[in-house]
C-alpha cells in the first residue's frame, strides 16, 4: 500500500511539474507592447549588472526594436560581450553594432557629444550614468 502512495505521489509532482513547465512556456512576451523606450531600459538594466563603469561612453537607442550601440568599449571581448547582451533581451529584433574599441576622440561635423562619446546630431542621447 505505501508503495502505491508513493507512485501515486510520483505522478502527481510530475503533472504538476509538466504542466506548470507548459503553462509557463506558453506565456510570452507580447513584443507590440513592448516600447523602444522599455528595450532601451532593459539593455542598460543588463549592461549595468556587467559594465558599469562603460555606460558613460555607450549609448543604447532603440527604433522599432532595432537596437543601435554607439560609443566605445575598452576592449574587443567588452565590445563583444556587450553586443551579445543586447540581442538578449527579449523582442530586440536586430542590434546595429556602431561601437568602437579604445577612447573616443572629438565630435566632427553632424555630431553632438552624450557622455564621453559623440552621436548624430539628429539622434537622442540616452547615456546612464551612475547614480
Amino acid at each position: 500500500m505505501r508503495k502505491g502512495s508513493i507512485t501515486k505521489f510520483a505522478v502527481i509532482l510530475i503533472s504538476l511539474v509538466f504542466a506548470f513547465s507548459v503553462n509557463t512556456h506558453a506565456q510570452k512576451t507580447d513584443c507590440t507592447k513592448v516600447t523602444d523606450a522599455e528595450l532601451v531600459e532593459s539593455i542598460y538594466a543588463k549592461l549595468k549588472t556587467k559594465y558599469e563603469s562603460q555606460l558613460n561612453h555607450i549609448n543604447v537607442r532603440s527604433k522599432d526594436g532595432v537596437v543601435t550601440i554607439e560609443g566605445w568599449a575598452t576592449t574587443s571581448k567588452v565590445k563583444k560581450d556587450i553586443i551579445k547582451i543586447a540581442k538578449k533581451v527579449k523582442c530586440v529584433k536586430k542590434v546595429e553594432d556602431l561601437l568602437t574599441i579604445g577612447v573616443g576622440g572629438g565630435c566632427g561635423p553632424g555630431q553632438k557629444p552624450c557622455g564621453d562619446i559623440c552621436i548624430p546630431n539628429t539622434e537622442t542621447c540616452n547615456i546612464r550614468t551612475k547614480g
